[in-house]
């Protein structure tokens, strides 16, 4: 079924005419999707050109050592970087944004608590990764004693808010034509940092340098994980315009980890030589100050465009008749406010709390509903309806779901609430158990069978409904088929 089958089927949801361009939120249909294997490689790939995935690596270097480090980045970025990978291939499949497939999930409504999970997190995401910028800008204009400006906001506002949402309005293809240009120049830093680092230092130094065990490598993998799955409300915008389901798949999880594993042992092996976990004295003691700015707006545009188009994305599944230009330029004002409140490294430890606790066992959740209890299969313009939509349930909200999503909050705060810094979530009731399990991953597998579990009773009695139906429609063709018998 098409997008126009769709529109046809719900008059008046939206406009049908601009899936071409990925600005509506009916399905793309798949003759008018662009993005190859190759190509969601290298959208993925340059979506995780960030800083913070420099600094994850730097996370727990000095903990572990330099071979710690990498063992534990390879395990936990291939590991975590999994499950969003799954995650984003129902979109593949079906064509539709994120938040319309989850109405299978959550129902109508229910869907509405990831779409305000997503778009709370990207006001500070694009605000923290504007700020970045703007610190680089001003700190490159200063060597060069150029001080009559205000430098910091120039380069925050102008590539964190005013470029990226300029893409947008152009089209989301854009955020395509500029990671192809874009992400080899940026591989290519993260390389060049590395070999500075391997020809300066020599690996005999680098691998001797004395783990300080200040962390341990359950720690050091929960990192990961939790870094990993904060892709989760991202998948299904961007994996709508895949040509394969197995296009998407490879090309999200080997993109994602590739960099995830590449950048984070380049940071950490950057902390353990300079002693300090800021990107910026890396690039200092690097001799790559000026380059170093381009990398970090070339980053910040593809990743700040990203995160703004799926914040829209989200919006427009809610209320489907506000126009595309204007959702983008509402979701990217509130950044503002976190580009000159906050910095990465005070709120990183934050964000991945807020990753573990809340979408993690979302996201289970809805793995659950679309591999174990859907089986892959959704009713396409059930997804766009509402009281006579099979995802309706009870007013809008799948109870079940968002009881097992509840629950799932406090087995990962049992589990992992000691690794917070955020306090009202600091638990150590569930410290052992973590050095065997960890917490991000069991959630999502523990949510994802709780949900199955949960929905059992009412498959089974689908099930039984349907085959007497389908028993009815049999008995009622074998007698209008049979022949009459007559007496001789």
């Amino acid at each position: 079924m098409t997008a126009t089958d769709v529109g046809a089927a719900i008059p008046g949801e939206v406009n049908p005419q601009s899936m071409d361009f990925g600005e509506g939120v009916l399905p793309i249909p798949r003759v008018d999707r662009y993005a190859g294997t190759g190509l969601m490689f290298w959208l993925w790939c340059g979506g995780n050109i960030l800083l913070t995935t420099f600094v994850l690596g730097g996370y727990y270097a000095a903990a572990l050592g330099a071979v710690g480090m990498i063992v534990v980045t390879f395990a936990g970025g291939i590991l975590g970087n999994l499950f969003p990978s799954l995650s984003g291939l129902r979109s593949a499949r079906y064509g539709v944004d994120e938040y319309v497939g989850m109405r299978s999930s959550f129902g109508t409504f229910g869907a509405y608590v990831g779409i305000f999970l997503l778009v709370a997190i990207n006001f500070g995401w694009v605000g923290i990764l504007s700020s970045i910028a703007g610190h680089s800008g001003a700190a490159v204009m200063a060597t060069y004693h150029v001080n009559n400006f205000h430098w910091y906001s120039i380069f925050a506002l102008s590539c964190g808010i005013v470029l990226p949402v300029a893409m947008l309005y152009i089209s989301p293809k854009t955020v395509f034509g500029l990671v192809k240009v874009a992400v080899p120049i940026l591989i290519i830093f993260a390389a060049l940092l590395l070999w500075k680092q391997l020809t300066h230092f020599g690996w005999g130094y680098i691998s001797h340098i004395k783990a300080n065990h200040s962390v341990s490598w359950q720690y050091a993998i929960e990192a990961n994980i939790a870094y990993a799955v904060s892709w989760f409300p991202y998948m299904g915008a961007w994996n709508r315009f895949a040509k394969t389901e197995r296009g998407a798949f490879w090309g999200a999880w080997l993109g994602l980890s590739f960099i995830a594993i590449l950048f984070a042992i380049v940071g950490g092996m950057a902390t353990l030589t300079t002693g300090s976990g800021d990107p910026s004295v890396w690039a200092t003691k690097s001799g790559l100050g000026v380059p170093a700015l381009g990398i970090i707006i070339l980053s910040t545009l593809i990743n700040n465009a990203m995160l703004l188009y799926c914040s829209a994305k989200g919006i427009q599944t809610a209320w489907p008749k506000v126009r595309y230009h204007i959702v983008v330029a509402v979701v990217a004002l509130p950044s503002i406010v976190f580009i000159y409140e906050g910095t990465l490294q005070n709120n990183f430890n934050t964000i991945l709390t807020v990753v573990g606790a809340f979408i993690a066992p979302y996201w289970g959740v809805a793995l659950g509903d679309y591999f174990l209890v859907r089986r892959q299969r959704l009713d396409l313009v059930g997804l766009y309806q509402r009281e006579n939509s099979p995802y309706w349930f009870h007013g809008g909200f799948n109870i079940r779901a968002l009881v097992v999503w509840v629950c799932g909050v406090g087995v990962w705060i049992f589990l992992g609430g000691w690794t917070s810094t955020v306090s009202w979530v600091q638990i150590a009731a569930g410290e052992k158990v973590f050095s065997y399990l960890t917490a991000t991953a069991p959630t999502i597998i523990i949510c994802a069978v709780a949900y199955w579990l949960v929905m059992l009773p009412a498959l089974s009695a689908q099930r039984r409904r349907d085959a007497a139906s389908h028993a009815a429609v049999t008995v009622a063709a074998v007698s209008v088929t049979q022949p009459e018998v007559t007496g001789g």
